[in-house]
């Protein structure tokens, strides 16, 4: 499926493709928007008690990644989320390690200050149609929450990032 994503006739790179395939295998639910053989937007999120962790790609070569604070009902519009708490836009790789090395949205050093979601994470209604969703497996469904409690518990970080790929990052 994420492969299908084009930007100039481009597919992924096989590290993003990779990276995105973590993303499933963390449990997030998936949303394909626009035709699966030509997607307009690929959209994944993973629900918190207070936040949905998120993941909105439009172009191959920028990717945005963001902590989106639920409200009080606990519903969230994955496709145009108001507020953050966290939100990294930058190239996929980038992007996408930032939001694995995220901690546990109960962690210390979890952000917590909300602020105006960026443009980048919205999906108008008309590129969402048709939207084809791919929920997890069953025993993929915790495992973001079971593997960022695991790091917190033992005190450790959640980061997966080489140094050589962090210096490209800040770059």
């Amino acid at each position: 499926m994420f492969s299908a994503v084009r930007s100039d006739d481009m597919r992924l790179p096989s590290e993003v493709e990779r990276l995105l395939l973590g993303v499933v295998d963390d449990g997030f639910v998936v949303y394909c928007c626009g035709p699966k053989a030509a997607p307009s937007a690929l959209v994944a999120c993973y629900q918190w008690r207070k936040y949905v962790d998120l993941v909105t790609i439009r172009r191959v070569d920028r990717i945005t990644t963001a902590r989106v604070v639920a409200p009080q009902d606990g519903r969230v519009d994955v496709f145009a989320p108001e507020a953050v708490v966290w939100a990294y836009e930058g190239p996929p790789q980038c992007a996408l390690r930032a939001l694995f090395d995220l901690v546990h949205p109960d962690h210390p050093a979890a952000p917590v200050n909300a602020y105006p979601a960026p443009p980048s994470l919205r999906i108008s209604r008309a590129e969402q149609r048709p939207t084809t969703i791919r929920l997890p497996a069953p025993h993929q469904a915790g495992m973001r929450a079971f593997r960022l409690a695991v790091a917190m518990a033992a005190g450790g970080s959640t980061s997966t990032m080489d140094e050589s790929l962090f210096e490209e990052c800040v770059r």
